[in-house]
């Protein structure tokens, strides 16, 4: 008889730990698309350039990409770092990214002088970037109440100093739409 008994409350445990499982994988089913709509951030990039050809050779004639990011402003502040290595990696990998100017650097040449270098390096167009997008999501989430949707507009030219970010509140959805 003990063993029958044993039996039926180990079978007992078993569908209760069974229907606990379940009702717990219900849940989180059911609430998980609900959490990832509300904290989807949407990246766009729209880049353009020029070449211009002439005497039988090919040049870069000017460049702009401009990266859009839009999303509730505490989703963006909290995927701060992917976003931002997002955006890095891909203009990184860019055709242009060789020929973004940095300013007055120099670099030695093999007898010793030194030559003026135009370029930007890729670590300071990272720094760049990194530093522009993490002043401007500081300032939309600074800047915006809760709940809030913000586009941050990352424009980046020919330049170091012409590689800017800001944001724009977007409006907000009446409510029951």
């Amino acid at each position: 008889m003990d063993t029958e008994i044993w039996m039926t409350i180990t079978r007992i445990y078993v569908i209760a730990v069974i229907t606990a499982l379940v009702i717990a994988a219900t849940t989180i089913t059911t609430t998980l698309p609900a959490v990832a709509q509300e904290s989807t951030i949407h990246i766009i990039k729209h880049g353009s350039n020029s070449y211009t050809i002439s005497g039988g050779s090919s040049s870069v004639g000017s460049f702009d990409t401009v990266y859009r990011v839009a999303g509730e402003r505490s989703a963006i502040r909290a995927e701060e770092n992917l976003i931002t290595s997002t955006i890095t990696d891909d203009f990184n990998s860019s055709a242009t990214v060789g020929y973004v100017m940095a300013g007055n650097t120099t670099t030695a040449s093999s007898d010793g002088a030194t030559l003026p270098n135009p370029f930007a390096t890729p670590e300071q167009i990272t720094e760049r970037i990194t530093t522009e997008l993490r002043r401007v999501i500081t300032e939309a989430e600074s800047n915006t109440s809760q709940g809030q949707h913000v586009e941050i507009k990352c424009n980046f030219g020919m330049t170091l100093e012409d590689m800017r970010c800001h944001y724009l509140p977007l409006p907000q959805a009446a409510q029951g739409q």
